[in-house]
């Protein structure tokens, strides 16, 4: 297995910035807890794009919103969209949406069902551990 890289860069309430990078497996649980981090340094209890910013591209973005807030449930492409426009103040186009969430599911993140009505998805937990990306894609520039 290659070593991956996860770089996580936010700015608390004065404008500094701050950094963490996991270099190795990157796991759900790790995930969870730097996301806990970024929000309580934040100072924001809600989702927002300071409190979940892994970066400024949408795949990370999207990538921490179900991470953080679809992590126990089957969801569609939809429901993403509805989720990360909440959550960003931002619209992002629901072929966008699609195509990360293949993106997600070829890198085996997320389970993909056809279902009656379309595809739907669901974090994959395998033994516990959760691989995020193949190499440094969500690595912050």
């Amino acid at each position: 297995m290659r070593p991956r890289r996860l770089k996580v860069e936010f700015y608390d309430p004065e404008g500094v910035r701050h950094s963490i990078a996991i270099d190795g497996p990157v796991t759900k649980e790790k995930v969870s807890k730097i996301l806990d981090l970024v929000e309580l340094m934040s100072g924001t209890p809600q989702p927002s794009a300071t409190a979940l910013g892994l970066s400024s591209r949408k795949f990370d973005r999207l990538t921490s919103t179900i991470m953080s807030q679809l992590k126990d449930r089957s969801f569609t492409s939809a429901e993403v969209r509805k989720v990360f426009e909440t959550a960003f103040k931002e619209k992002i186009l629901l072929s966008t949406v699609s195509t990360y969430l293949t993106r997600l599911a070829d890198r085996g993140v997320l389970e993909r069902r056809q279902e009656k009505l379309g595809l739907t998805y669901r974090i994959k937990f395998e033994e516990q551990k959760l691989s995020l990306a193949p190499g440094p894609s969500l690595q912050a520039s």
